[in-house]
Parts: structure tokens; sequence; C-alpha cells
């Protein structure tokens, strides 16, 4: 469904999955990972028990169906390349703390001027805006925030969790979504634009 667009994903394990889902639909997707590798690959659990950067089960299960290069864009040269990748890109989904990509020259009203048809899509914790959108968190404090600790477990005992990053799921989920919307979007009007995607909204709606 995906295949005619190119999809340049920034993204650690906030935001992942919606790179896997664009993926999985057709979509040429190209993981971009800093060198020296992901951090995300320190995520287990681990292929035989073996820890090491290559054998990351996590890391397999939401990059297949991508393509992978090694690029530094916090260096000048590295800032040029992937400038010249955003000319021939659909979308860029990145999951870098609010005010990242602008800090370094590569923020949505920069590279929409070298692509006018680029789709940027942002998942964090929080959103790109509000009050809470330079905090961090793990993906535990995003799920309780959202209301579905208060759901999961017995009314006499304390609230239970899943052992997998659900809300980090979720968000990058709506942010495939999102990026598919926009993408159907442009078709109409010519250009592309910002998608918001932050996890935590994702949830809001559990615990209301």
């Amino acid at each position: 469904m995906l295949n005619c667009y190119r999809v340049l994903d920034l993204t650690d394990e906030k935001g992942l999955f919606c790179g896997k889902i664009l993926g999985d639909v057709g979509a040429d997707v190209i993981k971009i990972e800093k060198p020296g590798g992901d951090k995300s690959r320190d995520i287990g659990p681990f292929y035989h028990d073996e820890l090491s950067p290559e054998k990351s089960l996590y890391w397999f299960a939401f990059n297949t169906n991508k393509r992978g290069i090694t690029l530094d864009i916090e260096t000048a040269d590295g800032r040029e390349i992937f400038k010249k990748l955003v000319e021939k890109a659909d979308v860029v989904i990145e999951s870098f703390q609010p005010g990242y990509m602008d800090k370094i020259g590569l923020g949505y009203d920069v590279l929409s001027k070298i692509n006018p048809g680029l789709v940027f899509t942002s998942v964090s914790a929080f959103g790109q805006e509000g009050p809470y959108k330079d905090y961090k968190a793990a993906d535990l404090v995003v799920r309780a925030l959202g209301g579905m600790i208060f759901t999961v477990g017995d009314a006499d005992r304390p609230p239970l969790t899943t052992s997998y990053a659900h809300s980090f799921l979720v968000g990058a989920a709506h942010a495939a979504i999102g990026t598919m919307v926009a993408l159907y979007y442009r078709a109409f009007i010519g250009k592309g634009q910002r998608v918001d995607a932050p996890t935590q909204m994702g949830l809001g709606f559990v615990g209301s």
C-alpha cells in the first residue's frame, strides 16, 4: 500500500514501532543509527541470552522490513547528508526530546523548505507543546499518567503493569496512523505537514 513512499527513521524505543508499521505495509523505511549503534539494541531479551547489540530480540522485532545506515546528524557533514536524503524522502519520523531537531538545524521548518511535501512525525512522551513537553519519562510513567495502570489489578492490591513498553507501542501506532493520514492529505493539497504524536495522550482516554 505504501511502496511508493520513503521513510527516514530516527526513532528510539518510543517510536520504532511506527517505522515497522509503515514498513510492514510497503514503505521503504531507512533506519538511521548514530555511530556505535542505537541504544535500543541494548534492550532485552537477547537471543540465547547473549548480551550483544547484535542479539537484541527487541531490536529485531521492531526493525523488521527496514534498511539501515549509520549517520551522525550532530556533525555538519552528517546534517548535510541527511538533508540530501530528505530531498528524496516522503516522511521523517523522530523521537528526540521536543526541540532537539530544531536545535541541530534539522527541524520541520528547515526540512520543509528542502522538501515541501515532507511529512515530519514526532513521537514523544508528552507532545511538542504544553507544560509537560520538556519532561522526560519512561514508559511506566507515561502509562501511569495515561490511566492504564489504574485499570489493571485488584482493588485491594497495588496496580499492575505489563512487561513491555505498552504506551510507547500505542503512541508509535498512533504516529503511524497520523503519518498515513498526512500522506493521504498531501495527495490533495500538494504539501506535507507536521504530525505530533504524544504517547501519553494516546492513553489518556483509558482512565476517563
